[in-house]
């Protein structure tokens, strides 16, 4: 993780995420989202990606997102519900709190640019509701 990154607690994540490479690399994403781990996040992007936030904003290429997240607190605690697969398209629903008691609710959909396991996310669409 980058020397920006917060100090995350991770709970409830899927006992089956080890079953799919792909799952994996989701939950790991996650993490590193919601930790505030900035570099991290945007090493798994294609530099072209497209982060569409439902309602709220759509973010064109690394630099944008780089900005965003750079402005965004992390979290520190995660509760992933479900991690979902198919191919190239993958979904993960949860929970993030943060610092200030404050918490919202997600769901992440997230597409990659290709099968291989080194398939970098090409798009992002984010329902993110606050609780």
């Amino acid at each position: 993780m980058t020397s920006d990154s917060t100090t995350l607690t991770v709970v409830d994540i899927p006992e089956h995420c080890g079953n799919a490479p792909r799952k994996l690399v989701i939950r790991d994403f996650l993490v590193a989202f919601y930790s505030h781990a900035v570099d991290d996040v945007v090493e798994m992007l294609k530099d072209d990606v497209r982060w569409e936030v439902v309602g709220s904003k759509v973010l064109s290429g690394t630099a944008e997102v780089r900005e965003w997240l750079l402005a965004a607190p992390g979290a520190v605690e995660l509760k992933l519900h479900t991690v979902i697969t198919h191919g190239t398209d993958c979904g993960a629903d949860g929970v993030a709190e943060y610092a200030d008691s404050s918490s919202s609710g997600f769901n992440h959909i997230i597409l990659f640019a290709g099968h291989a396991k080194t398939a970098k996310i090409k798009e992002i669409r984010s329902y993110i509701i606050e609780q």
